[in-house]
Formats: C-alpha cells, structure tokens, sequence
C-alpha cells in the first residue's frame, strides 16, 4: 500500500519568537554592557584631569575653602563609594548640575544635542546626494572619469577634518567673505561644517556604491532585463542599485555614529554650538557633570544608532537575518 509522500510541516512560530526575543535581550545587554564600560572608562578618566575645586574655588583659596568645594561635590568620599554613587545617579539619569552654569547638566547636554543632529543629517544628505552618483560613476565611468573620481575621492579621505575646515574658514570666510567664519543658528552658518564634515562620508559612499554595483553587475537579473531590451540606464537605476543599496544604507545608518566623533572637531573649529563644542568646554573647565552627561548622550546615541543599522540591515537584506540565525 502506497504511502502519503510527508509534507514538510514549517518550523513552530514559537522558535521564531524565542529567536526574536532572544535576539532583543542579546541587543539590550550589549547596549547596556557598552555603556556601563563607556561611563566606568570615564569616570575614572575625568578624575585623573585634576582637581575641579582648586578651579572653583580660586587659586587663593584656603584648605578649609577647597575641602568645603570637594564636599559640595561629593569627592571627599573614597572612590569605590564615588563610583558607586555614580552608577546610582545614572540609573536616576541625575547626573547632577553644571558646576558653572548651575543648571541640570543632563539638561544642557539634551539641548545642544539637536543642532548636532542637524549638522549630522545634512551631513547624511550631502554624502548621499554626491556620493551615490560618484560612486556610479565609480563603477560605470569611463576610464579616465573612474581615475579622476577615484583620485578625488582618495584626497578627500586623505585630508583631515580640521586641515579642510580651516582651509574652507579662508577660503568662503576671509578670502571671498560669503559665509560666516563661526556660529550657528542660520542655514549659512551650517554650510563650511557641513562640508568639512561630509567630505570623508562622499569618500566612503562613493567607494561602498561602486563596490556593491560590482556585485551585483552579474547577476541574472540583470542579464534577463537586459535581454528584455531595457536600456543600460533603466538596468542601473530601476535594477542594479535597488539590490546594492540596502547594505549601503544601513552602512550609511552605522556612519552617523562615527560622524559625532568628527563633529566634536568641526564644532570646536567653527564655534557651532552642538554637544560636542559642549564637551569640549566642560572638560577645559573640569565640569565633571556636564563632562559625563554629554559622554553619557553621545555614548547612547553611537550605541543605538550602531543598534538601528544592524536593524536596518536585516530588513532591507533578510540574507543577513538568516546567516545570523
């Protein structure tokens, strides 16, 4: 007697939920992990500076002003309870006041969080709008168009952040007079940030764009449309990068992160008003508070922005999902 052929019966949805849900602990515990060693790293860090209560209280001050000021501030207590006291207030997210503002310095650190969004994603915009073009022609030029650009791109990686900023400063600010030198607040005032900041990330698009237009330049599909008597500009644009652009999307997600490190010298440089300039400031002037709640909203930033991109990734290529099943 003949036997039913066995159907394949699809895998119980609780697997699939525990996997999601072991996936989401996995992420929570690494970010957690990463900014507990990111905040133990600076605690520590910003008490080998020296001693802020000699800056507040003066250089005339005597020992009884300077203990005084060291009690206010809670470092007159042993290190393991300062470090744990510490933990506390950040679980709290009570990192205290400014020590010369006096304001909240979680406060402060929140708002001047957004203009370096701002420079951030006109950053993005930038990288986009000019990379993914070189990097077609990259890939798709002429031999001397893909020498030129490859040349540009190459120099543009090559010169440092601070080196094109002040050379942008002569160029628009001193030498033609159509931009301002320092600030922020106004469309003009983003502009020379911008460029100096997005040079490195137009590099970086280009190069990853001409990179995946290769990998994909083969496949089938490309071949069938072809045949179908598509013209080589439908293939590239309706077809080719479609399939290369996700992982360059979600690397364009994962640059965000790297971007707020550059922003930290192209806001100094400029005297734009971000968090980084904000940083900057606070750990010249040895304001613990501020110092460690504008690393704790960078620090969690970077961390959930890395978190976004690997998110990022597994929607646009579900590929990427399976393998780290």
């Amino acid at each position: 007697m003949a036997t039913a052929p066995a159907v394949a019966t699809p895998p119980p949805r609780t697997g699939r939920r525990g996997r999601r849900a072991r996936r989401i602990a996995g992420t929570l515990a690494r970010l957690v992990l990463t900014l507990l060693g990111l905040l133990t790293l600076l605690f520590f860090l910003v008490r080998l500076s020296g001693d802020p209560a000699g800056v507040l209280a003066g250089p005339s001050a005597t020992p009884a002003q300077l203990d005084a000021v060291r009690a206010g501030l809670g470092l007159d207590e042993p290190l393991p309870v300062q470090y744990a006291q510490f933990l506390g207030d950040v679980v709290r997210l009570d990192f205290g006041t400014s020590v010369f503002t006096g304001e909240s310095a979680l406060g402060t650190a929140l708002g001047a969080l957004p203009a370096t969004l701002l420079l951030i994603v006109s950053t993005m915009l930038t990288s986009i709008l000019v990379g993914v073009p070189c990097g077609v022609l990259l890939d798709r030029g002429s031999r001397v168009t893909r020498a030129l650009i490859g040349s540009t791109m190459t120099l543009a990686q090559a010169v440092p952040t601070f080196v094109l900023g002040v050379l942008l400063s002569y160029l628009f600010a001193v030498r033609l007079g159509v931009l301002p030198a320092f600030g922020s607040g106004t469309p003009a005032t983003l502009v020379m940030p911008t460029l100096a900041l997005a040079s490195f990330a137009v590099a970086r698009t280009a190069r990853m764009v001409a990179a995946e237009l290769e990998q994909v330049e083969d496949q089938d599909f490309l071949r069938t449309a072809s045949a179908k008597g598509a013209s080589s500009r439908r293939v590239l644009w309706r077809h080719a990068l479609p399939n290369a652009f996700p992982a360059v999307a979600a690397a364009l997600v994962v640059e965000m992160s790297f971007l707020i490190s550059g922003a930290v010298v192209v806001e100094v440089l400029f005297a734009y008003d971000g968090i980084g300039k904000e940083l900057v400031d606070a750990i010249f002037a040895r304001d613990y508070p501020l110092v460690q709640a504008a690393v704790f909203v960078i620090g969690v930033f970077v961390v959930t922005v890395n978190i976004l991109g690997d998110a990022l990734l597994a929607v646009l290529d579900p590929r990427t999902a399976r393998d780290r099943a």
